[in-house]
């Protein structure tokens, strides 16, 4: 598992501080706001010229101790990509996503992405590595961990939540970055980029 772990070190500096940073603000306190799926909480800093701010945060389901998340790049044996197409509400459309959903909390993220890939798509996997995590947004407190599955085959059980209406679908390497690079197609393309360059698929 690479940087997965919150306590790793970070290569930018105790704290991922670098030379020439800006002062970190200064958290004075926090109330919640919308909960909901996602949930939003309004923080107050205090700037380093002294000035406060209130900022909005968010993250799923915090309230009920989630916080964080995992998408999983699904390879099959000849190496296709398994992706699901389903309705996003953001986008008020369909587009392609990789399979993935909330880490349940005390849950380990690779067995929350093992479990997240067979209940979406109905694939199974050989092994699936972790190979680290990205904020989910710059306003986010929500940690999303990349995984990598291989050895993926459809023999096990979709299982989908009241909501979720994924169908499975195979890409290939060039298919699935032509979904990428298209505008308004895809989402999650952090994560999905994250994995390939991990892969060695870029």
């Amino acid at each position: 598992m690479t940087n997965s772990d919150p306590s790793a070190p970070d290569p930018s500096g105790a704290d991922g501080v670098r030379p020439g940073d800006p002062q970190p603000w200064v958290l004075l306190g926090e109330e919640p706001g919308y909960d909901g799926f996602l949930t939003v909480r309004r923080r107050r800093y205090r700037m380093a010229n002294g000035r406060e701010a209130d900022w909005d945060v968010f993250g799923p389901a915090m309230n009920a101790g989630v916080n964080g998340g995992v998408a999983v790049l699904p390879l099959t044996p000849d190496g296709r990509i398994v992706t699901v197409r389903m309705f996003r509400a953001g986008p008020d459309r369909v587009v392609t996503n990789l399979p993935g959903g909330l880490i349940d909390p005390g849950e380990d993220p690779a067995d929350a992405g093992r479990r997240e890939l067979e209940e979406e798509t109905g694939y199974t996997c050989d092994s699936i590595e972790v190979v680290g995590w990205l904020w989910s947004g710059s306003s986010s407190v929500f940690r999303k961990y990349v995984a990598i599955a291989r050895g993926c085959r459809p023999d096990g059980k979709q299982s989908l939540d009241e909501f979720e209406d994924c169908v499975p679908a195979e890409l290939s390497t060039s298919e699935f970055l032509a979904d990428l690079r298209t505008p308004g197609t895809m989402t999650g393309t952090d994560a999905a980029y994250f994995a390939l360059d991990h892969a060695g698929l870029l």
